[in-house]
């Protein structure tokens, strides 16, 4: 395997923020919210959430929670304070976390995050995770016309980073070719000190008749210590023979790319 290192740039951000039904509807933004603090200092940020709906009022509460990525990055979403990475005990909402929005009507929240004065771990990166739920559900019908009870909730990821000099990377672990899956593996580690997302472009050659193919685009978001195993799918026509995968990771606002060779025989 060949590692080559460059610099250039993509931040691509994450997370749905709102659901709606023919009826009712709740838009909260933005779905990320950052924080940068010293210990013991607090920094806060404004979440605006807007009642979509032509007719029903939503009443709702603001809840606290853990999140992490797994491996694959799935969201892992735990009880608050439960995770290594919490930082929902740090947060506070004003003026209140429990209010109502008529039909068409908006409210500012304010999030604040206080980093406590005395570092419990080592840890660059805290999160959290807020959800806005709708606690007065209401009548819909679903797609076979049946009445059905309808409740809204959205999430709103938070980040928080201590105030030292930012230091975003990702590093290339391994880069291998599953024989009986017939996809390519490619693992990753973010050995920096704060969050970084970015995007894996790969390109396929081949060697004996020099075809070159551009195979599927994988966003990845990454948080620091974080490892990360890619699963490249292969086109299910590719004929048998001699290949090599570049893949490229861009990320980062310093315009960051990390690029991989694979050279690899398909049968």
């Amino acid at each position: 395997m060949k590692m080559r290192s460059y610099f250039y740039a993509v931040l691509i951000l994450f997370m749905a923020c709102g659901l709606v039904n023919g009826q009712t509807g709740l838009d909260v933004t933005p779905p990320r919210s950052y924080f940068v603090s010293a210990p013991g200092s607090s920094s806060s940020n404004k979440i605006k959430v807007t009642n979509s709906s032509k007719t029903n009022s939503l009443t709702l509460t603001v809840s606290t929670h853990d999140w992490e990525y797994d491996t694959e990055g799935n969201n892992v979403i735990a009880d608050a304070g439960t995770l290594k990475n919490s930082a929902a005990n740090w947060v506070t909402i004003s003026p209140q976390s429990y209010f109502s929005l008529a039909p068409g009507e908006s409210q500012d929240i304010i999030v604040t995050v206080k980093a406590p004065a005395l570092q419990a771990d080592t840890l660059n990166v805290h999160t959290a995770l807020l959800f806005i739920t709708q606690t007065n559900p209401v009548d819909s019908y679903n797609q076979e016309g049946a009445m059905v009870k309808v409740t809204l909730r959205s999430g709103i990821k938070l980040y928080h980073r201590y105030n030292s000099p930012e230091d975003p990377n990702v590093e290339f672990q391994d880069y291998r070719y599953n024989k009986k899956a017939k996809m390519l593996e490619l693992d990753l580690e973010n050995t920096g000190n704060m969050w970084t997302d970015g995007t894996v472009f790969t390109e396929l050659v081949n060697l004996s008749n020099g075809r070159k193919q551009t195979l599927e685009d994988q966003i990845l978001y990454t948080l620091p210590g974080d490892r990360r195993s890619v699963k490249i799918t292969l086109p299910k026509d590719l004929q048998p023979g001699k290949y090599t995968a570049s893949s490229t990771f861009s990320y980062g606002n310093d315009d960051t790319i990390k690029m991989a060779e694979l050279a690899f025989v398909h049968e």
